[in-house]
């Protein structure tokens, strides 16, 4: 802690104060010795009381300041190395609890975006990793087809290219969406949208995959509720978590598709007669690039990443949970 009469501008003021005061009493001293000379020893008695008093006052009072900044300059150093800790010492009603209040709030804040940073990194790292994990394979499986191109399978060798090629550019327009999501920077445009006409689009999407597995459809999706979102990325959404719930449903199975309107929220849940998740993926079927012990083989695990935060950018919430007939995928968008 610092010394009291410590060289510093707010100590100096102080005692400018202090000199002030006790110059203003001398003159007051030696005016009434002028005009009450028989009372002298009676006034220079109260002269010096009154000097005593200015003098313990402002010293009190500097002691005390000087202790409410040293506190406040030690927390400051704390807060540097991260040792800092809340003192109640500090916290009353002054101006000085109040700066304290607020420094303390501020380390506070420090240390969580310090961690969110730590954690930011380490996912940049991971979806880095991913990324070029899944990249690598159509790369590599089409410089092997180049390799084994000939005059005789042309065609075939052409056709598997196109595949691998659109399957690099899906993969590039989702490792987009998600950086959008991740970043916070999905377009927040909305506008008012029949929910019957989106699912329909969005189903349209996946016609080849409910044609291969034969899916039916139990579809109770009043025509007339309106949700406001953004068409385009709600729509991707969709498509994410119907894809998601196809995959794990089995063939020839009903897919319940059904919406309620309460006077908070429209609630859409998407119902498959597949094996129920396992519980140790449940918390983690929305995390990016997690991949299940039922995923299929080309899922990249961004899907529900991405439908999760296209929903929670639109002010809604997605969930996903085992029924006794299969799994239910829960949407609801708050009016």
């Amino acid at each position: 802690m610092n010394k009291i009469m410590h060289d510093s501008p707010e100590i100096r003021l102080v005692v400018k104060l202090g000199s002030v005061l006790i110059v203003i009493l001398s003159g007051v001293f030696a005016l009434a010795i002028v005009l009450l000379p028989e009372q002298f020893l009676l006034l220079l008695a109260v002269y010096l009381v009154a000097v005593s008093l200015v003098v313990f006052t402002l010293y009190r009072w500097l002691k005390l300041v000087n202790e409410k900044l040293a506190a406040i300059h030690e927390l400051l150093k704390a807060t540097g190395t991260g040792q800092s800790e809340y003192s109640l010492v500090q916290n009353d009603e002054g101006l000085f609890s109040k700066i304290h209040n607020e420094l303390y709030r501020y380390r506070r804040q420090s240390e969580v975006q310090a961690v969110n940073l730590k954690q930011d990194r380490q996912q940049l790292t991971y979806a880095i990793t991913n990324i070029a994990h899944q990249l690598r394979t159509p790369i590599a499986t089409s410089g092997n087809m180049i390799d084994l191109l000939t005059p005789e399978n042309l065609a075939e060798s052409k056709k598997g290219l196109q595949q691998q090629n659109e399957r690099l550019a899906g993969l590039v327009e989702q490792m987009v969406l998600l950086a959008k999501v991740d970043t916070h920077t999905l377009s927040n445009i909305k506008e008012p949208v029949n929910l019957n006409q989106l699912l329909t689009e969005s189903l349209n999407f996946l016609l080849p995959a409910i044609t291969t597995a034969d899916l039916s459809f139990d579809y109770a999706v009043p025509q007339d509720i309106v949700v406001a979102v953004n068409r385009k990325l709600m729509q991707e959404a969709l498509i994410n978590i119907f894809k998601n719930n196809f995959e794990h449903a089995p063939k020839h199975s009903l897919i319940k598709v059904k919406a309620v309107q309460t006077p908070l929220s429209v609630i859409l849940t998407i119902e498959n007669a597949g094996e129920a998740i396992a519980e140790t993926d449940l918390p983690h079927l929305f995390d990016r690039f997690y991949r299940g012990s039922q995923s299929a083989p080309n899922n990249m695990g961004i899907g529900l990443a991405i439908a999760k935060g296209i929903i929670t950018a639109t002010g809604g919430n997605v969930s996903v949970q085992n029924i006794a007939a299969g799994v239910s995928y829960r949407v609801d968008l708050f009016r």
